[in-house]
């Protein structure tokens, strides 16, 4: 009887085959990251297209497009809640503006703030809280990844923007309300800045009170922005207001922004404070340098991250008079 003895891999053998796996796997990661970043940028322009529609929507019921932000600063994201499914959570929105000079200062929108994380109960549900899906851009850090979130943008003279409101700026909400405002990443344009410093003329189609029609844009709804990327950056609160360092967003409560600040970002969401107004910056974490715009002819198309800023401007305002095409 003979006995036949299966030969096995050798030691060279064995690490060809190894460097072989080793090669395949480092080609197929880039492409199913790739993959899945097209999915999130696919994913991304789809919620900015029901943006889109619910702002045309509430144009074909009401003749025009809600505030950028109402007298108590609630904004445009908020009035167009039941035009995307979202009938419940604006139902649950308080607006008391006799009682309330801000809708964050509403203790059925936000807790008082305590600079603590105890988050007191009730309400259930506050009306700015709420994860809603549409709002969120899959290649964003995720919600929770925020410290903080924008309230209201406010940098109008007084008299002028927010009346009964200081100027505030970039206005963050402190702690507890800081975990419980949802979060968006997109937000309203409201053109270069408002009408007290408006070097470039250039108004947005969201601004406080505005009451602007898609049916009159001088500038052509193709070459005017109504809803970009927002994802924030990174600020070094130093424990005020509770709030920890780290990186800040917005809340879809709070309305729109301006272009003002600089041409939109790719890599303000840092993790270090760089010094700069990077949290108030319009931008995006897609790779390859794109921002998604939702156009006000209902659109979505990308802009470059740190585009030209003069053509960044121009298209942020809906009737300047300087008529450009997109980049």
């Amino acid at each position: 009887m003979t006995v036949r003895r299966r030969r096995g891999f050798t030691l060279i053998e064995l690490l060809v085959v190894i460097a072989i796996i080793a090669i395949l796997i480092g080609l197929l990661v880039p492409a199913v990251q790739k993959v899945r970043e097209a999915a999130a940028r696919m994913t991304c322009a789809n919620n900015l297209k029901q943006l889109g529609i619910a702002a045309h929507n509430y144009q074909g019921t009401n003749n025009q497009l809600p505030p950028g932000s109402d007298v108590q600063g609630a904004g445009c994201l908020v009035y167009l809640l039941p035009y995307f499914e979202q009938d419940a959570q604006f139902k649950n929105f308080s607006f008391r503006p006799a009682s309330y000079t801000a809708y964050y200062q509403d203790p059925l929108n936000r807790p008082p703030t305590t600079s603590t994380d105890v988050i007191p109960r009730p309400p259930a549900l506050y009306g700015t809280e709420g994860k809603i899906k549409t709002l969120l851009c899959p290649s964003a850090p995720a919600p929770d990844a925020y410290v903080t979130v924008l309230m209201m943008v406010n940098y109008g003279s007084q008299g002028v923007d927010f009346p009964n409101i200081p100027n505030a700026g970039h206005l963050f909400s402190s702690a507890p309300g800081r975990l419980v405002l949802g979060r968006s990443n997109y937000l309203g344009c409201g053109g270069y800045l408002n009408p007290s410093s408006n070097t470039y003329g250039a108004n947005g189609l969201f601004s406080y009170k505005s009451a602007n029609s898609l049916a009159r844009v001088p500038d052509g709804t193709s070459n005017t922005f109504l809803f970009i990327e927002y994802v924030g950056g990174t600020i070094n609160w130093g424990g005020s207001g509770g709030i920890p360092n780290g990186p800040s967003g917005a809340s879809w409560s709070c309305g729109f922004n301006y272009t003002g600040f600089g041409s939109p970002s790719s890599d303000a969401f840092t993790s270090t404070d760089t010094g700069t107004l990077d949290y108030a910056l319009f931008g995006s974490k897609h790779t390859g340098g794109t921002v998604n715009v939702c156009w006000a002819d209902g659109s979505v198309r990308p802009v470059r991250a740190g585009m030209d800023f003069t053509t960044w401007v121009y298209l942020s305002g809906f009737a300047d008079g300087v008529v450009v095409s997109p980049p």
